[in-house]
């Protein structure tokens, strides 16, 4: 073989294998696009079941999507409530748990977990987790309303009326 071929077909050896990297990379951000796709109508899907009524199929629905793509929070508040409408309260409270992992800054998350905790009869965590949401977000009425519901589980009825009257504040001033 002679030196300018040799040298040609090293010159030509990079080239494969920079494309044959481009076609892997091209194929698995296909992949991820699938993916993503997939786990995006199981959600629509499951949010369907939800309004008709269905919790219990919403929830396998949901279950897929996460097992789709397991690093979407929202798949996992979505099955926390359709597990909670089910009573299936100590799986939606892991789900509710998860989605507070994934985002620590939603206050919606703590809302969420503290109405799972009401349906468990654990008021005291419930209350921690509406006092957390209020302090993350003092302005949305959201989380005066839940608190209000634990303070009336807890019968506190004047510290349940006085959220409920701040959260109707907020919420008529939001509307302004």
């Amino acid at each position: 073989m002679s030196a300018y071929r040799m040298q040609r077909s090293t010159l030509a050896l990079p080239r494969v294998l920079v494309c044959a990297v481009l076609a892997t990379v091209f194929a698995v951000a296909a992949h991820a696009q699938d993916t993503k796709k997939q786990a995006e109508d199981l959600m629509r899907q499951g949010q369907q079941q939800m309004s008709k009524g269905q919790p219990r199929d919403a929830n396998k629905t949901f279950g897929k999507a996460i097992e789709i793509d397991p690093t979407r929070p929202e798949l996992y508040m979505l099955r926390s409530r359709a597990r909670d409408s089910s009573g299936r309260f100590e799986e939606a409270l892991d789900d509710a748990t998860k989605y507070i992992e994934l985002e620590p800054t939603d206050e919606y998350g703590y809302l969420n977990r503290a109405r799972i905790y009401l349906s468990l009869e654990k008021p005291e965590k419930a209350l921690e987790d509406a006092n957390k949401a209020i302090e993350m977000k003092p302005e949305e009425p959201d989380g005066y309303y839940r608190r209000a519901d634990v303070y009336s589980a807890m019968n506190k009825d004047a510290e349940a009326k006085a959220d409920e009257k701040k959260a109707d504040e907020l919420d008529a001033k939001a509307r302004r």
